[in-house]
């Protein structure tokens, strides 16, 4: 039996961009070519969620759509609540939220508190109340202090899954106590999606819950000259690595060695220059991509043909997961992937 595309799924307008005007041609493309998904992202410029979210529901057909990630203390739980509701009618493929504590760095810029744990599982029970019918009254709780009565007010025939983007292990086994899937961070290994697949699903039995479904998600440059390459893959990476506690935790989930990140932040075209922001040269993503040790781009990406990359998707369906983001991609690139992949055998 054939691979099902459908167990795949892309961003529209990922990273960091100046417009988010290719969202319809995007999420167009996506619908058209078969995807199971189409992921929003968040950052507070030209990338609100909910606008591109509600954007991306008028033309995903049954495509869902999944919010990856927004945050759980940037909106009134009034208005996230809202949020998901009105997505969840809108999109009639179904509607994810999902929910994280994004990079200190951010907060502490914007003198706002760092999200924690104990709010993200607030939230979650906050917004399953108000998304059943329920009603919830001078709330004062990790998610804050919420004088008054919140109630949506008009019943939901189909309320939206709740999803929790999750790098450590701790984060991970809340997502299986309180949420309906997990998402993983970019650069999982094969063997990282297969044990976080299993502490997921420990924790939502132990929880007495159902195993949510697991979000691989995969870098991939399919078929893409070597400025791309760089692009897509070493200058990501590199975004990750850099932010404090990002990068360790990526290492740790893949069993790579520590060191190469404190080289990588040493690098002297770090100085004073954070990756997601900084337009480097290919010679300049040239000398970071020697920093990193060759399996780490091999194993944390999926770069090479069609047929490659298809195959790098598959196992990490194999390796436990439910659905596998190709990131870094508009639909238009991974044509031939999809081709591949659904003449994989099952």
């Amino acid at each position: 039996m054939s691979r099902d595309p459908r167990s795949l799924a892309f961003y529209v307008v990922p990273g960091h961009v100046e417009s988010a005007e290719p969202v319809a041609r995007e999420v167009g493309d996506g619908a058209r070519m078969g995807f199971g998904a189409v992921m929003v992202s968040e950052r507070l410029n030209v990338k609100h969620s909910a606008v591109l979210g509600g954007y991306a529901a008028a033309l995903a057909g049954d495509m869902e759509v999944v919010t990856a990630l927004t945050f759980p203390h940037t909106r009134h739980p009034m208005d996230l609540a809202a949020y998901g509701a009105t997505l969840g009618q809108l999109a009639s493929g179904g509607f994810t939220l999902g929910l994280g504590r994004g990079p200190n760095h951010q907060w502490d810029a914007w003198k706002m508190p760092r999200p924690s744990m104990a709010m993200l599982e607030d939230v979650a029970g906050v917004l399953r109340t108000l998304w059943t019918g329920g009603t919830v009254s001078d709330h004062d709780g990790p998610l804050g202090r919420f004088p008054g009565r919140m109630s949506l007010g008009v019943p939901l025939a189909s309320p939206p899954r709740l999803g929790l983007g999750a790098l450590g292990p701790k984060t991970q086994e809340l997502a299986g106590r309180c949420f309906d899937d997990l998402i993983l961070h970019s650069h999982w290994t094969d063997e990282a999606v297969a044990i976080s697949v299993e502490r997921v699903r420990a924790a939502a039995a132990a929880a007495g819950r159902p195993a949510p479904r697991v979000w691989a998600m995969m870098v991939t440059a399919c078929d893409q000259p070597e400025e791309q390459i760089l692009l897509r893959v070493v200058r990501r990476m590199t975004t990750y690595m850099q932010w404090p506690g990002y990068g360790e935790l990526i290492a740790a989930a893949n069993g790579w060695d520590p060191a190469v990140i404190r080289k990588l932040r040493e690098h002297p075209l770090l100085n004073d220059r954070m990756a997601d922001t900084t337009t480097f040269t290919t010679d300049e993503l040239r000398r970071l991509a020697e920093v990193y040790p060759r399996h780490w781009l091999a194993d944390g990406a999926a770069i090479g043909d069609a047929a490659h990359c298809a195959r790098r998707a598959a196992r990490q369906l194999d390796a436990g997961a439910d659905r596998v983001i190709l990131h870094g991609n508009a639909p238009a690139d991974l044509d031939g992937v999809l081709t591949a992949f659904t003449n994989l055998e099952n």
